[in-house]
């Protein structure tokens, strides 16, 4: 999951013009009694035909999210209902609590066109909530995906997880690999799960062992926080292959530094992956604006790095009651629409509804998208998972 990030407002100074007063002039006198003043009919009907003419290059230019003035976060016209284009999609970032929530999400799933999903394990913490210890339930739930993904072969990818303070986390993670998993998730770089540096010496058997015979790990880096740690790591194992979701937790503010950060260690590491998610309800939603505000710096890095971005959800698949199937779709949807559409609705980030931002002005919960060629498209869905994970 992503971490809660609020970005902090932007100071509003007042600036005071100074006025040009100048001794050598005297000021004119004006006289405040008004003029008559009369239009003729045709003046009158000249008036309205231009009053007409702008009325319609607002109404367009509103129609047009892409072309929205600066400031304006969210597209106010509905767009038309459009299918999804036809892929066979790899979710490659989910969770799940219990197979006996893992139908709703099957059925989500097909009616959206997922085909395969990777669901990574987690802690009672991830699954429950925060009062929860964040040491118990990362065994049971391995083995609880590990189930599931026997019980569906080729449609569910398992990763397993460790607790970093587990003594024996290696010989899980060697004797879960031999039970079936494909990858590694480690939570360590979230603010929430952090208390120890990345390059915690404790932690080195299980980076080298990763990198030596490429097992993935699914790693939340928090890059605006811990960037130098997690460099530091990658400049000892160059050879580790990771995913770093979220686009590393950088995606609220696109025009800043940490942003380019996380490009400029894409580009250092070549092994090192991306996923389009953002993080459940609320995160998600914030996640949807960042892009709709101000998509052209998310487009640039999907095409620029398009063989190392994967597709993602991200929602936490539990028995929430508010987690019924077509909720599920509509968060599917919604990340699949905000990859192929200009502009798409999202009900949940509509103004008043319970996970839009605080000063939200999006009436309808209508986003601006990315509307991606299909060759970019095909990578993120289908051909950069299938490179990392080969069907069996």
């Amino acid at each position: 999951m992503g971490d809660k990030h609020e970005p902090s407002g932007d100071s509003n100074g007042e600036v005071t013009a100074k006025a040009d007063r100048s001794s050598s002039l005297q000021p004119k006198a004006y006289s405040l009694k008004p003029k008559a003043f009369s239009l003729s009919r045709w003046e009158i009907v000249v008036l309205l035909g231009v009053a007409f003419v702008m009325a319609i290059a607002v109404y367009q230019a509103l129609s047009r999210p892409g072309e929205l003035a600066e400031g304006a976060s969210q597209p106010t016209v509905l767009p038309a209902e459009t299918p999804l284009r036809p892929f066979k999609v790899v979710n490659a970032h989910e969770h799940l609590f219990s197979r006996k929530f893992l139908d709703k999400y099957l059925d989500a799933a097909e009616k959206t066109g997922v085909v395969r999903t990777v669901f990574v394990a987690s802690s009672d913490y991830t699954l429950m909530g925060s009062g929860k210890p964040q040491d118990k339930g990362n065994d049971e739930n391995t083995e609880e995906i590990l189930a599931a993904a026997r019980e569906h072969p080729g449609q569910i990818v398992p990763f397993c997880t460790i607790y970093p303070g587990d003594p024996q986390k290696l010989e899980k993670i060697k004797r879960f690999r031999k039970e079936g998993v494909m990858g590694l998730k480690l939570y360590t770089g979230h603010g929430n799960f952090y208390d120890k540096p990345l390059d915690d010496p404790a932690m080195m058997p299980v980076y080298q062992y990763c990198a030596e015979t490429k097992f993935p790990i699914c790693w939340h880096v928090n890059i605006v926080k811990y960037a130098v740690e997690f460099e530091r790591v990658m400049k000892q194992f160059p050879d580790l292959i990771v995913i770093v979701p979220h686009f590393g937790v950088t995606f609220f503010r696109p025009q800043e530094e940490p942003f380019r950060i996380f490009q400029r260690l894409m580009d250092a590491y070549p092994n090192m992956y991306t996923d389009t998610s953002f993080g459940t309800r609320a995160i998600l939603v914030e996640g949807l604006e960042a892009v709709s505000r101000d998509p052209e710096p998310f487009r640039e890095f999907l095409k620029k790095y398009a063989d190392r971005t994967l597709f993602g959800t991200d929602m936490v698949v539990t028995g929430n009651k508010e987690k019924t199937a077509p909720w599920i779709a509509d968060v599917i949807r919604a990340c699949r629409e905000l990859l192929e559409k200009d502009a798409y609705r999202y009900a949940l980030g509509a103004k008043g509804a319970a996970y839009a931002t605080k000063n939200s002005r999006n009436e309808a919960g209508v986003f601006r998208g990315l509307a991606l060629d299909d060759a970019t498209l095909r990578k993120i869905y289908e051909t950069n998972f299938e490179r990392l994970f080969p069907p069996k």
